[in-house]
């Protein structure tokens, strides 16, 4: 991705991916395999007292797992990545070209900027073709790679969040005909629309589960069994403040749904998987299927990866940026 040129070499331990917070650091590695489920080799979380812990974190962790090919998550607030009109030049002058382009749409000088692009499939003719550009600061690219190699760590590509998530949708059973997949870190969230390994919409949200998990249900709405619909009594039953968020979820899902139907030449996606979160959001799911027009279900990694212990909720939601990054297929940078 924004990164070093992929190493060819091949390992029997599989592929490490890291994600780095100032809460710790999640850390997964995958083994891929022709026929079968990718196993999942190690899956930890390790917490960190503030981020200046990190880099004696980051050397007790290379030093145990004796991590040899490693994909790091970048954060958040490191990059954009931003939908743009592809240029219509030779691929030699793309990247040079996305720059001029995007040069007016980033909080910083364009000669500042390490870029990356990637192209979007299926699209409408008639339309202007759209292509992703991520652009970060270079000094925040800089900083996390001497971060990971000052620990000792092999790095072979830094990667975005969209396509550590693009890659875990694309072991989803509903992935072949197209998914939304739904992921909410403690701050923040993200969807991603995937099909067949391919990603083709992201939206970032600002409504994480520290902010749902605040909400509190009324004693009378744990009278809903499992599984039963929400109807308008139930509904009113939840905080108004919890419902306008469930409310903010569905519409920026509904847009991205209309996005994706309006744009690409692909029949509607087969469902909304949401990810396992490190605290439950109750009646998330009926929410959401209640006011959608597609099937919606939560996400286990238990169920998608051989792996010889189960993981919990909270460790699935903790690692999942991690795992998704193991994940990766791709044997170039995009």
């Amino acid at each position: 991705m924004l990164t070093l040129p992929w190493k060819k070499r091949r390992s029997s331990r599989g592929l490490a991916g890291l994600a780095l917070t100032d809460a710790g650091i999640a850390s997964a590695r995958v083994l891929q395999r022709n026929d079968g489920a990718p196993r999942l080799v190690a899956c930890q979380f390790t917490p960190a007292r503030s981020p200046e812990q990190l880099p004696s974190l980051l050397r007790t962790l290379a030093e145990e797992q004796k991590l040899d090919r490693t994909i790091s998550v970048i954060g958040q607030n490191d990059f954009n990545l931003l939908l743009v009109e592809a240029p219509e030049v030779d691929p030699t002058e793309l990247k040079a070209a996305v720059r001029w382009r995007i040069k007016d749409l980033i909080g910083f000088h364009i000669d500042d900027a390490v870029i990356d692009v990637f192209d979007i499939p299926s699209q409408r003719n008639g339309r202007a073709r759209m292509m992703y550009a991520v652009v970060a600061k270079t000094h925040a690219v800089r900083h996390h790679i001497d971060l990971l190699e000052g620990a000792g760590l092999d790095l072979d590509i830094i990667d975005i969040p969209e396509l550590a998530l693009r890659n875990l949708a694309s072991i989803l059973p509903e992935d072949e005909t197209g998914v939304a997949t739904l992921y909410l870190n403690p701050l923040g969230g993200m969807l991603t629309l995937t099909r067949q390994s391919n990603l083709y919409l992201a939206r970032t949200l600002d409504i994480g589960v520290e902010r749902l998990s605040r909400e509190t249900v009324n004693d009378a709405d744990e009278s809903i069994p499992e599984g039963g619909e929400i109807g308008a009594e139930q509904q009113s039953k939840i905080t108004t403040s919890l419902q306008r968020m469930f409310d903010s979820i569905v519409l920026e899902v509904q847009r991205s749904l209309d996005y994706y139907e309006s744009h690409f030449l692909l029949p509607p996606v087969s469902g909304l998987v949401i990810a396992p979160t490190e605290k439950p959001i109750p009646h998330l799911v009926r929410y959401m299927a209640d006011n959608l027009d597609i099937p919606v279900r939560m996400m286990d990694l238990n169920a998608l990866l051989d792996i010889d212990q189960p993981l919990s909720d909270e460790l699935q939601a903790q690692c999942l940026p991690a795992i998704g990054a193991a994940l990766r297929r791709e044997e170039k940078t995009l």
